[in-house]
């Protein structure tokens, strides 16, 4: 056997190909791959055998698309402290840091690149392999963003916060297949592939929003998950301070490194070796934070600049408008339309 699988992904794969009628057992025959039954984690699947195998399952599939199949049961269920962070978010875009986090979770050679502007949001995802042929291969970027937009309608029981998905390639079979699957506007051949979001949408209250539980959640998978059983780095833990003691918002520079119990300059490094600085990490935290006290109608606008730091409000109001490209009151009013 050339490699093996896990045997959640293999759990996986038996549900999704008895779904869509594909035939597992072939398939995992021809290209040799095996099962991982010692202790400890199996080695992680080349990505050009991944995509081998999702072709040749893909292939065989008599009674629907086996891609779709697999990723309407994706799920992270052997990591519980995952699974508990997606399900106690106080909105959509709380949930980014997975998008973030997809390279550990899922595929070193996956990403997503974000970009959050105005009134929408992107998800661009990426194939970073050294093989050109893996480059933008049409069913890894499906795969990826079918995997999303799945987990987020789980998450909110809704439909409607993607308006559209861009695919560079032709549609792998009839396209109202993908337009019944995916509930949005979808473009084929186009200049890259996206994903937009409703800004807006994403910042709706979850009815399983649980706070403390989803701070605990993330702390955890940040230890123990992309830390690998250790301290988690250094810039997780100055967002982890910031996050979970909002009187530092207003501390600055000097304030953060004081609780982390090191040197200004310290840190500095630190979050330039993470390809961030201090200014940015303070602006993505209050942005978070604004957003979820914005829906708090019992909070005032002059309240929530006090919380994150702000002297007044107009400074407030200013990095807001940078962030959303609207004030506050305008981003409140949108939030109750």
């Amino acid at each position: 056997m050339s490699h093996l699988l896990n045997l959640h992904f293999l759990s996986l794969l038996t549900t999704a190909a008895a779904r869509s009628g594909s035939d597992l057992r072939a398939v995992l025959a021809s290209l040799e791959l095996g099962i991982h039954t010692d202790e400890g984690k199996a080695p992680i699947l080349p990505l050009s055998v991944l995509v081998a195998l999702f072709e040749q399952l893909e292939a065989r599939a008599t009674t629907g698309r086996f891609l779709f199949a697999y990723t309407d049961i994706y799920n992270f269920d052997t990591i519980p402290a995952l699974s508990a962070f997606l399900a106690s978010a106080q909105s959509l875009r709380q949930l980014k840091p997975v998008l973030d986090w997809v390279p550990v979770l899922v595929h070193p050679d996956l990403v997503f690149e974000i970009n959050d502007h105005g009134d929408a949001m992107s998800l661009r995802p990426k194939v970073t392999a050294n093989d050109p042929r893996l480059v933008d291969h049409p069913l890894l970027i499906e795969m990826m963003m079918a995997i999303v937009m799945r987990m987020g309608h789980q998450i909110a029981d809704s439909r409607g916060y993607i308006t559209q998905i861009r695919f560079k390639h032709r549609p792998l079979c009839d396209p109202s297949a993908y337009e019944a699957y995916f509930q949005c506007r979808i473009d084929f051949q186009a200049s890259d592939n996206a994903m937009v979001a409703d800004s807006h949408l994403l910042d709706g209250a979850l009815p399983g929003s649980l706070p403390l539980a989803h701070s605990r959640a993330e702390a955890s998978i940040r230890q123990y998950v992309l830390g690998d059983g250790i301290a988690p780095p250094l810039a997780m833990q100055a967002e982890m301070q910031l996050r979970q003691h909002r009187a530092l918002l207003g501390e600055g520079l000097d304030g953060l490194a004081h609780a982390l119990h090191i040197q200004p300059r310290t840190l500095q490094r630190a979050l330039k070796k993470a390809g961030s600085s201090y200014s940015q990490l303070l602006a993505q935290v209050r942005k978070d934070m604004a957003t979820a006290m914005l829906r708090d109608s019992d909070l005032d606008i002059d309240s929530i600049a006090l919380k994150l730091g702000f002297n007044e409000r107009r400074s407030f109001t200013l990095a807001f408008r940078q962030w959303q490209g609207i004030t506050p009151t305008a981003y409140r009013i949108k939030l109750t339309q």
